[in-house]
């Protein structure tokens, strides 16, 4: 009965984020991104977690995260020129976006569900 109720609130806050880096086409890039979740836990309530993803490739890249209260990514520019462009968007919403055109620039984005 309880861990219903506990689960029930948590699904309040948690959602799917999706990550879209983007920017000039072919851009090489690596990046991290940090995800926290939360779950019922029989002795202690309610427990957080954190996992963290190392990422590279080529821009355009989505990384689709499910169940999660919170998400932060840094991502880096691994040459001098073109744009990088990261967003987070929960469901078509866009939380948070940045850019940058400078040589090996880096960004940061966050978003925490807000309720």
């Amino acid at each position: 009965m309880i861990k219903d109720t506990i689960e029930s609130m948590l699904a309040q806050f948690t959602v799917t984020y999706t990550i879209e880096v983007g920017g000039t086409e072919g851009l090489n890039f690596s990046g991290r991104y940090v995800v926290i979740t939360q779950e019922y836990d029989p002795v202690k309530i309610v427990i957080s977690n954190s996992r963290s993803y190392n990422v590279s490739g080529n821009v355009p890249a989505e990384y689709v995260i499910e169940n999660a209260v919170s998400v932060a990514g840094m991502f880096q520019k691994k040459s001098e020129e073109g744009t990088l462009e990261v967003k987070i968007l929960e469901g078509e919403e866009l939380v948070d976006s940045a850019n940058t055109s400078d040589a090996w620039g880096a960004v940061l984005v966050t978003a925490v569900k807000q309720r």
